[in-house]
């Protein structure tokens, strides 16, 4: 597994996902969407909504990425956030990477991006990732990591790391 050498010296560690970490991540997903509660539309219809897009999501990710794996991240025992990679003899692509509100910017994605380019130094390949347009707080971790973007969409910019920056 890609992270059975994960940064335990500071308490990070990995397992593979499976169907009892649904709802977490479910909720994961609904921490990167706060905005959707300012809408001013009852709670019920705000749940619904969000319900709806996560279930959107997930069946793109199988669609695209049917080899993917996701992991449940852990800091010193405590569930923290997941990382899923689609990993190909091409490259390594960081589909999607999610840290629980109170443990977002304390260096766990920094962590698990080191541990991912290591990875791919490895195996000699490059790492490639998609990223929301507006979501400026991802797009510097990943420029501090050395990725470069590659092209971008209405919605989403494609970046890549190549081990050589």
């Amino acid at each position: 597994m890609i992270f059975d050498e994960f940064n335990s010296r500071i308490g990070l560690s990995a397992k593979a996902a499976n169907a009892n970490d649904n709802l977490f991540m479910a909720q994961l997903f609904y921490s990167t969407k706060p905005f959707f509660y300012g809408l001013g539309l009852p709670r019920e219809v705000v749940d619904t909504m969000l319900a709806q897009q996560y279930q959107l999501q997930q069946a793109s990710y199988r669609e695209q990425y049917p080899n993917a794996n996701t992991y449940i991240l852990f800091y010193q025992q405590q569930t923290i956030g997941k990382v899923m990679l689609d990993i190909s003899e091409y490259r390594i692509h960081l589909v999607d990477l999610i840290m629980i509100p109170s443990m977002r910017g304390q260096g766990f994605g920094s962590a698990t991006l080191a541990n991912i380019k290591q990875e791919a130094i490895k195996r000699h390949l490059p790492v490639g990732l998609s990223v929301e347009a507006e979501n400026t707080r991802a797009k510097k971790l990943y420029l501090q990591h050395g990725f470069k973007f590659e092209s971008c969409s209405e919605t989403h910019e494609l970046m890549r790391w190549d081990g050589l920056t």
